[in-house]
């Protein structure tokens, strides 16, 4: 995708976080950010709280190509998109749950361009609700020593996570206090003076107790 002269806002690029090593990294949003650099920081502050992580790849828009078998049944040529050949990492979408968030990167593959490189995923991941590819060559990565590793990402190692439906929600909470006969009662009974009601809002058409 090309960024047209009218839009002023900074490229956009795709973010994709390792929770732990040896686990797949996973496209969990984007950012915009004005160089590379930019981005990885920019995803470290937004993407780099809760649960913990150890790497962060992004990667500019401009360089994933990704479809659906719709999308590949109806505009065939995305299959021919040229490109740099070289090593392509795939990345596949198998669940409809949060646009994008559920994308893996299950592995890489030898293409002659980004075209070949999404027909191949293609073939290899038939069941996929998506594919996505981009070249090696395009990732922008941390470190991976100890101390960058240490300075990026221990705020956030040993914080507990917890997904919201974990979370209690305050009618959960009112239930209980009445069940067990906590609540304080509502006060029904309407104030008198000696024998006679009192009357204190203007709209009441009964007057005031008259001393």
């Amino acid at each position: 995708m090309t960024q047209s002269a009218t839009d002023t806002q900074w490229p956009r690029w795709e973010v994709f976080k390792q929770d732990a090593p040896n686990r797949p990294y996973q496209a969990v949003g984007s950012v915009h950010a004005g160089d590379p650099d930019h981005a990885l920081l920019t995803a470290r502050n937004v993407f780099v709280r809760r649960p913990s992580a150890v790497s962060l790849w992004t990667v500019r828009e401009s360089d994933i190509l990704t479809a659906t078998p719709e999308e590949i049944a109806a505009r065939a040529e995305v299959l021919e998109t040229p490109g740099e050949a070289g090593t392509y990492h795939v990345g596949l979408k198998r669940t409809h749950k949060r646009s994008m968030t559920f994308v893996d990167l299950v592995g890489t593959v030898e293409a002659s361009g980004p075209g070949d490189a999404l027909r191949q995923a293609r073939e290899q991941y038939p069941d996929a609700l998506t594919w996505l590819v981009f070249p090696k060559s395009a990732v922008v990565r941390t470190d991976d020593d100890p101390g960058t590793v240490e300075s990026w990402f221990a705020p956030a190692k040993d914080k507990t996570y917890k997904q919201q439906q974990f979370y209690g929600v305050i009618g959960k909470h009112v239930g209980e206090l009445k069940r067990e006969g906590r609540m304080p009662q509502r006060v029904n009974e309407e104030p008198h003076v000696g024998e006679q009601k009192v009357y204190d809002h203007p709209h009441d058409k009964a007057p005031k107790v008259q001393r």
